[in-house]
């Protein structure tokens, strides 16, 4: 800054400088000065220059953002071709609020799947909660999605096979009569084939929760993963996945009494209409997902499709790979006859924070 200021103040006094010294004859002398000085202020604002490159910070190039590896056999980077306006209604704030709890939980592994991390889909939920209309923009503009991918190969590639479940109640005894001969059970430390336990090989252990009328109806229960019971005073309790075992005869499912809410996974309370079973191997528990649901009329027959966010929150015997949804449809008759409602197959995405 000096070296520029010497330079142009010479610079102003150079005409003064030749009026006063132009008859003098040391002018030739007076008139090299301002050179030499001009030359020496030159070269020092030169050396100024190179100091302030010198002392200039490196460039930085902005850090490229890695695209997420998810595992590819399974989700495939894909928005929706169509994608209609969204509704919240509070059965769906519910299932938000119950999954955003879950992920914040100590507990719940960073990757619980290969490039889909709990940090991630918290943040997904807590970007749904952010918005006021689930429209198209809104969706595309905070998400990105990927389609689930299947080996089903049908009217469209990579369609899932969504079903329902359901919370049953069931008639039952406390005690064993003539009427009510089939135990539920709980599962012993020593665990026999399922073929022994069909044959009675616990009975007599104390392990009986209950007494059902009929071996379709503990088949039912075992099938759904939970149960409520109720006794002939008109008191219930509610029965949860209390463990399993596969072997010889096929697969037996064992109960633990629960409390009054209907758990998924031993983590969510369920939501009917928004929480679903999955293989958490291939999707983790705590994923938000886009479904496709086939819209069936009473015979069965695909009347078209409706769109519904959807949230990761159970896991079944029967829910394996990407194959198969099952869609949580509520507790007793009521809920039988919306499970009743969902069997087809419909395309599914997973949604995390658009990068």
């Amino acid at each position: 800054m000096v070296n520029k200021l010497i330079l142009l103040i010479c610079i102003l006094l150079l005409p003064f400088i030749f009026t006063l010294d132009s008859s003098n004859s040391s002018a030739s002398a007076s008139m090299k000065t301002p050179a030499v000085g001009l030359a020496a202020a030159e070269a020092g604002n030169i050396a100024l220059l190179d100091g302030m490159v010198a002392m200039a910070p490196a460039s930085y190039s902005k850090p490229l953002i890695l695209k997420r590896q998810v595992r590819s056999s399974v989700l495939n980077f894909a928005h929706p071709d169509t994608l209609p306006y969204l509704s919240f209604d509070p059965a769906m704030l519910n299932a938000m609020y119950e999954q955003a709890n879950y992920l914040r939980r100590p507990d719940v592994k960073k990757y619980p799947v290969k490039g889909i991390s709990k940090a991630e889909m918290l943040k997904t939920v807590e970007l749904l909660q952010q918005c006021q209309i689930l429209q198209p923009d809104a969706l595309l503009d905070r998400f990105d999605f990927y389609q689930v991918k299947t080996d089903l190969k049908n009217d469209k590639n990579d369609q899932v096979r969504i079903t329902g479940y359901y919370t049953p109640i069931i008639q039952a005894s406390r005690t064993r009569t003539n009427e009510y001969t089939v135990p539920i059970l709980r599962r012993p430390e020593h665990v026999p084939s399922p073929a022994a336990i069909t044959a009675g090989a616990l009975e007599g252990k104390g392990l009986e929760l209950a007494w059902l009328r009929s071996k379709k109806e503990l088949a039912n229960a075992q099938l759904q993963g939970s149960c409520w019971v109720e006794y002939p005073d008109g008191k219930r309790e509610h029965f949860g996945f209390g463990g399993s075992v596969k072997g010889h005869g096929g697969k037996y499912v064992f109960f633990t009494k629960v409390d009054e809410k209907v758990l998924g996974a031993g983590y969510f309370p369920l939501t009917a209409g928004y929480s679903v079973a999955v293989d958490p191997r291939f999707i983790p528990l705590g994923a938000t997902l886009l479904a496709e649901l086939p819209d069936m009329d009473p015979s069965g027959n695909l009347k078209g499709y409706t769109y519904r966010i959807l949230f990761a929150q159970d896991r079944g015997g029967a829910i394996l790979t990407t194959k198969r949804l099952d869609l949580y449809s509520g507790i007793g008759q009521k809920g039988l006859q919306e499970a009743w409602k969902i069997n087809g197959f419909g395309r599914l995405w997973l949604l995390l924070p658009k990068q």
